[in-house]
């Protein structure tokens, strides 16, 4: 079945992102562990791009850092013509909340908030609730317009991941990440949001970037890499069930 229609997705100005030369170190007791060692990416506007590698290589951690949700000990993320480092916590977080979509792992939807609410509440932080039909419209596209009133808990797994990417879409962000959109669900539903995801997100005309250990999701994207010892390498789609 293909994906629902959603015909004023709200297409806006793409975003690229260039990562520079990012370093990123923490401390665990005694020992400095290296995550980033002069990383270096640039996404062109509209393009999908997969980051896969081991667990605890530091892919979450890139996420945050091309967030502005953390900061590199050094080097710069670029987000269009805006380089995060020389913007304070305050503007930063606006800018995120202006430009940046998040669809997460474990959903992270409010539970004492009803599936409309959790749409709404983007828009509220933005200033945006003249907006709030466009949350009815990404209910419809992906299925849940009869579940609005309903509450998270009421939800099934993949019915819970399709509200996280609507909520992610609502306020038209420029740019989405991904955390392991599809790591809870199972192979059938993964795929069906997977579709529902690629067909959002190319419709709104956004750059997305998704972390992932699934072969499947990273097979969908127009780049995959894989990030070792604190490098991000170009993995060739054909060779990605070896990553």
């Amino acid at each position: 079945m293909p994906p629902p229609r959603c015909d004023r997705c709200g297409r806006r100005r793409r975003m690229r992102v260039t990562l520079e030369a990012l370093r990123k170190a923490y401390r665990e007791g005694e020992h400095r562990r290296v995550v980033l060692d002069g990383t270096g990416l640039q996404v062109a506007s509209g393009e999908h791009v997969a980051l896969m590698g081991r667990s605890g290589s530091g892919k979450s951690t890139l996420l945050n850092l091309i967030s502005g949700m953390d900061r590199p000990d050094a080097g710069e993320v670029w987000l269009g013509e805006t380089p995060l480092s020389r913007l304070d916590e305050g503007a930063r977080t606006r800018f995120r909340r202006h430009h940046i979509g998040f669809v997460f792992q474990f959903f992270n939807l409010i539970p004492t908030l009803t599936i409309e609410e959790n749409l709404l509440l983007p828009l509220e932080l933005v200033g945006r609730l003249d907006d709030a039909p466009r949350a009815r419209e990404l209910l419809a596209a992906v299925g849940l317009s009869d579940r609005a009133r309903a509450f998270p808990d009421r939800l099934s797994g993949g019915e819970q991941q399709r509200v996280a990417l609507a909520r992610a879409l609502v306020h038209r962000p420029r740019l989405l990440l991904a955390d392991e959109p599809t790591g809870t669900l199972d192979a059938e539903t993964g795929d069906r949001v997977l579709a529902l995801l690629q067909h959002l997100v190319r419709a709104g005309g956004m750059t997305l970037i998704t972390v992932t250990h699934s072969r499947e999701v990273a097979a969908a994207a127009d780049r995959v890499f894989r990030l070792a010892e604190g490098q991000l390498h170009a993995v060739d789609r054909l060779d990605v069930a070896g990553v």
